[in-house]
């Protein structure tokens, strides 16, 4: 029913927006501990709480606490279309956006960066070779193969596709312009795991590039994101195995917190009686 449709689509969206809030807040200590890479995996928190909130939660499982109060049909099918008419105007725009980077990168004026999330390739200017040395280049190609390997632009096509879903919901867009940041920083991480000799080429070659204007909600771009904080952290060393493992088995149980605490939150959602056949037609005067 669209009473149904509209109270999950609420729940998702405030569950989504309180992942997102505790991502904000864990993201930066977790960085500084247990490194970029473990810290861009919090992310996943946010949908996962989106996603338990449409479970029956446990007042609802228990049948304790007060029934929520349905819309009016047409109030929910109001608030259900202009959801659907914000998304398919978002996705619309994101398409846009990704054809207008797609023409750049035919002629040769975008880049370096991987574009497609199914089919990614590599995409370099024009004046690739010129721009950079041998050993620029090389550092540069590992870098956006090594997107490719980590799954990111997958993950980018997945982030906008959670935004137009949640095309109202600021946090939904704030968490997303977060979550590219953490994905440059665990990716040059992963770099400098493979290759320890390289940081001071690796700098060179960021602070050569400037994106802005020229890259797109799904393209992994490599200079795209903030080159000082970038910078900043090719100085510091990977985190130990023994602190690597500690974090992960400290996000996994943040990420199972999470989804029972949203499952143990969620306030009850409608009275199944209340869209009973019987409930819908009452005895009037005359009836029998």
């Amino acid at each position: 029913m669209i009473e149904l449709l509209a109270l999950a689509l609420m729940r998702a969206q405030v569950a989504a927006s309180f992942g997102v809030a505790l991502v904000l807040m864990l993201r930066l200590p977790a960085r500084w501990l247990f490194g970029p890479r473990l810290a861009y995996w919090l992310w996943a928190i946010a949908p996962a709480a989106a996603i338990a909130s449409l479970f029956p939660s446990l007042s609802e499982s228990l049948e304790i606490g007060a029934t929520t109060a349905p819309l009016a049909p047409g109030l929910a099918l109001a608030a259900v279309a202009a959801w659907l008419a914000g998304a398919a105007l978002f996705a619309a725009f994101v398409v846009r956006q990704e054809r207008a980077f797609r023409r750049l990168a035919d002629r040769g004026e975008a880049g370096p960066a991987v574009m497609g999330a199914l089919w990614p390739r590599l995409v370099l200017p024009t004046d690739f070779a010129d721009r950079f040395s041998a050993r620029e280049r090389e550092l540069i190609l590992l870098h956006e193969r090594t997107h490719i390997r980590r799954g990111d632009p997958m993950a980018n096509l997945i982030v906008a596709g959670c935004r137009a879903l949640g095309w109202f919901n600021p946090m939904v867009h704030v968490g997303a312009a977060f979550l590219r940041i953490d994905q440059e920083l665990a990716c040059d991480a992963s770099v400098l795991a493979l290759r320890t000799d390289i940081r001071s080429d690796y700098a060179r070659a960021l602070l050569k590039v400037s994106m802005v204007g020229k890259s797109s909600p799904l393209a992994c771009g490599w200079g795209t994101h903030p080159l000082i904080l970038r910078v900043g952290f090719l100085g510091r060393t990977e985190p130990s195995r023994r602190r690597e493992i500690v974090g992960f088995l400290a996000l996994t149980v943040l990420a199972l917190v999470t989804v029972f605490g949203v499952w143990t939150l969620a306030p009850r959602g409608f009275d199944q009686h209340a869209f009973a056949p019987d409930a819908l037609y009452a005895a009037g005067p005359g009836r029998d």
